[in-house]
Order: C-alpha cells, then sequence, then structure tokens
C-alpha cells in the first residue's frame, strides 16, 4: 500500500519537530551558526559598499535569478540525500539560505565587476575553483556541508554554468526590454 498524504503530512509534522529540537540542542548559537552568520554579514557589508547603485536593477535581478536557482539545487540536492548541512542558520525552510545569499552576492559581484565576455568567463572559472575546492571542503571540515554521493569535482562546472547561463539570460532580458522601449 502506498503512503497517504496524511501519512506524509504526519511524517513532515515530525520531522519538523526533529528539526526544532536538534536545531535547539546541536545548532543554534554553535561556532558554525556563528561563523555562517558573520561571514555572511561581513560580505553582505562588504557588497552593499561595492554596489554599482547605477545598474541596481540588472546587478539585484541577477541575484535574485541566482538566489533561486542554487537555493532549488540545494533543496533538490538535500531531498535527494545527495549532500545534507547539519548545521543552518534556521531549522527550517531553505538547508543554507545563509550560503545561497551568499553565493548570489559573489555571483553579483562578479556580473558587476566584470563586463566583458571573456574577463567573465576567466573570473566565473575562478570563482567556480574557489567555490569547488576551497570554499567547500572547509564547509566540511567545520561540519556544516557533507557531501554524501557528491564530489566537489561535480560542482566546478556546474557553478560555471550557472555564472555563464544566468548572464545570458540577464543579457537576453536587457535586449528585450529595450527593444521594447525603442
Amino acid at each position: 500500500m502506498s503512503p497517504s498524504i496524511t501519512d506524509i503530512m504526519e511524517t513532515q509534522e515530525k520531522l519538523s519537530k526533529m528539526r526544532w529540537e536538534y536545531y535547539q540542542h546541536d545548532i543554534i548559537f554553535s561556532f558554525q551558526w556563528w561563523f555562517l552568520i558573520v561571514t555572511f554579514i561581513i560580505l553582505f557589508i562588504v557588497w552593499i559598499r561595492l554596489l554599482d547603485k547605477s545598474r541596481l536593477l540588472t546587478i539585484l535581478l541577477f541575484g535574485f535569478i541566482t538566489l533561486n536557482i542554487v537555493t532549488f539545487l540545494d533543496t533538490l540536492g538535500g531531498e535527494l540525500q545527495i549532500w545534507e548541512y547539519p548545521k543552518m542558520i534556521l531549522p527550517w525552510g531553505p538547508r543554507i539560505l545563509c550560503i545561497d545569499l551568499m553565493i548570489s552576492i559573489y555571483f553579483m559581484l562578479l556580473y558587476q565587476f566584470f563586463t566583458k565576455w571573456r574577463s567573465y568567463i576567466f573570473a566565473s572559472i575562478v570563482l567556480a575553483a574557489v567555490f569547488s575546492f576551497i570554499f567547500e571542503p572547509i564547509a566540511k571540515l567545520l561540519g556544516i556541508y557533507i557531501p554524501i554521493s557528491w564530489s566537489h569535482l561535480y560542482s566546478f562546472p556546474i557553478y560555471i554554468l550557472l555564472a555563464i547561463s544566468i548572464r545570458y539570460l540577464i543579457e537576453k532580458l536587457i535586449t528585450i526590454n529595450n527593444l521594447t522601449k525603442g
């Protein structure tokens, strides 16, 4: 017999209570919790200071699209048990919204500062390498991230593809917008 929606809802309720208990006893105010909050705040302040206000809407659109995609991918990976984030800022919602926001900020800075395609692609490769081979191992070492059936090597081309495809999409949207104006 397959599970009913009631079975799923009851299991979800139990899981939600377990997450809350785990969060209260093992996560909140832990070193990892503070690390995530402090690094996010520092990065956010740096981003605000560096933000090109004349391109605010396109940069924010770029960040919004990035955030939605990386949050979806992180949630999907967690649900499929490809990876897990045992330390998170909040007990519910996207598994690691804080890191997804940081990825979006780094991508927005990339988009803002590398306006030519050639330099943007090169910078995307460098940023993908930093994310995949430096940040992910550090997150693993700190107990923030557990790859279950995932390798940092898999992340590398995905970060590059994300950066390039989101910029391509933004440029197409700007072109369409400019055509409808004029």
